[in-house]
């Protein structure tokens, strides 16, 4: 994929690289900066505009969007909305892949997926590259929570028969987490 930080590239950018046929690689929008859009009570534009009609128009195939559970100060309505505004029907505009992000862990994946639906990306950094065993571990302790969720397991029951997923509910648990702070 091409990850573009839209808000501060501009919305302009992400339209001419998504109308651009020499691109012929999925477009990530990224939300860095998003805070000085939505952030203030008294001022800016929602959350809904900024992280999802405005990204979604200018072509963007995958949007990062603030999840409640990780680090992101977002509040659980507006998290809802903006993975409905990224989907609904909306004239001929294609839906945008929601990626819910910030400091989401493997022991966080149940609840994403419960609340955004299968058909998502994961962001994740921190929960990857901070597990005990390394960078590797932390990748496989992603991919068995995915699966357990995949397949109807509990992520608590699946870690009991898997090392690296394990671990890292050992160290973060299943709720928020003060991983990046």
């Amino acid at each position: 994929a091409l990850m573009i930080n839209y808000l501060t590239a501009g919305f302009e950018a992400l339209r001419a690289i998504a109308e651009d046929p020499s691109i012929k690689v999925p477009i990530l929008g990224h939300m860095d900066f998003a805070g000085a859009y939505f952030g203030g009570h008294w001022t800016g534009l929602t959350s809904m505009i900024t992280l999802g009609k405005f990204p979604r128009m200018c072509g963007a195939d995958t949007v990062v969007i603030p999840a409640p559970y990780g680090k992101a100060e977002i509040l659980d309505e507006r998290y809802e909305q903006n993975l409905k505004v990224l989907r609904y029907p909306f004239q001929h505009i294609k839906p945008t892949l929601p990626m819910p992000s910030g400091g989401i862990t493997q022991g966080m994946v149940e609840k994403t997926m419960k609340e955004a639906g299968k058909d998502i990306l994961i962001g994740s950094g921190g929960g990857i590259h901070s597990h005990p065993d390394g960078p590797i571990a932390g990748a496989k302790a992603f991919r068995q929570a995915i699966h357990a969720v995949m397949n109807g397991i509990e992520v608590r029951k699946y870690a009991k028969d898997h090392e690296e997923l394990g671990k890292a509910l050992g160290v973060w648990g299943t709720g928020k987490t003060a991983l990046i702070e």
